[in-house]
């Protein structure tokens, strides 16, 4: 039989991705989800060809969260409450992604799993003192969901006195193909590209001097990998590419790319809690090996690729 493996969130943006690479190294996939951002369609293969299995269900639900996570060797815990509706949900926010979350390292730590893997969020750094952020970085959490990452962090260091292993990962501006378009930091990304499928300039808030960390999933899911494979345990790692981008200089990057030029409208920039990012990744690399292999221009390009429609897919420079 082979291994069995769970992901929480696993039909959402970075599970999925997650979830089918896990199938390609040969585990067997224990899939939950509610399917409040994420979709069916994304596993729907996966499921179907005998590779995964789904549950539909809420990690706050512990008694199934007992029953998914028997017999599994690891875990990846990635099913979460977003920032956007963090702030417009604080109570459930909170329910869900520490409740919830300790429900999971409750559960898998009865399971006898070997390892859980954890995904938090730069957004526990709030707005940086310094650059690029280590992991040593002051945390100052500006929102709801980064509290929660934050009280689910020491979570995991409660169980791990108890014997439970743990891997976290700070991850900074991840984007890819399925991603949502109300990720609070990188759905940039995703407008700037609707814009170019309408032949509309974009809007840019503010000057466009503000930047990012921009990772791509592949990376993310990368790291994940070595941290299950690899003999490292209890630690917590910044997943990023090392370098930051500003808005504007993205905003060229997607007109190169899509042979589309224009100029971009200006608008009064709304309150925003973070403008610049840039992580520190010297600790990943020396004790996971992580090495982030795609640019942000071939990451861009196969966004490009899978979102635009096909009339004008031809257009861009692929």
């Amino acid at each position: 039989m082979k291994e069995k493996i769970v992901v929480t969130g696993g039909a959402g943006f970075i599970g999925s991705h997650l979830a089918h690479k896990l199938v390609s190294l040969g585990y067997h996939v224990v899939i939950i989800d509610n399917l409040l951002r994420g979709q069916y369609s994304y596993i729907e293969d996966l499921v179907n060809n005998g590779e995964a299995s789904f549950i539909l269900g809420d990690i706050r639900d512990y008694k199934l969260m007992c029953k998914t996570i028997k017999d599994s060797s690891n875990l990846f815990h990635l099913a979460a409450v977003c920032i956007n509706y963090s702030l417009a949900h604080p109570q459930e926010s909170l329910d869900v992604n520490v409740q919830g979350t300790f429900n999971v390292l409750k559960a898998a730590h009865e399971a006898g799993v070997d390892k859980v893997i954890f995904a938090s969020s730069a957004s526990v750094y709030g707005n940086p003192d310094y650059l690029p952020m280590d992991e040593n970085h002051p945390l100052n959490p500006l929102t709801p969901y980064c509290v929660a990452k934050i009280a689910d962090e020491y979570l995991l260091q409660v169980f791990a006195r108890q014997g439970l292993k743990y891997v976290a990962f700070r991850n900074f501006n991840v984007y890819g193909p399925r991603q949502n378009t109300d990720a609070f930091y990188t759905s940039v990304i995703s407008t700037f590209i609707e814009a170019v499928a309408k032949r509309q300039p974009p809007i840019i808030f503010g000057t466009g001097s503000q930047s990012m960390d921009f990772v791509y999933v592949d990376d993310v899911v990368d790291a994940n990998i070595q941290a299950l494979h690899r003999d490292v345990q209890n630690q917590i790692f910044n997943i990023g590419s090392g370098t930051s981008t500003s808005i504007s200089d993205l905003f060229n990057i997607i007109c190169e790319l899509t042979k589309f030029y224009t100029h971009p409208i200006y608008a009064p920039q709304p309150k925003v809690l973070v403008t610049e990012r840039r992580a520190d990744i010297t600790k990943a690399k020396r004790l996971l090996g992580f090495n982030p292999k795609t640019g942000l221009e071939e990451g861009l390009k196969r966004v490009i690729a899978e979102t635009l429609p096909q009339g004008n897919i031809q257009k861009c420079r692929l």
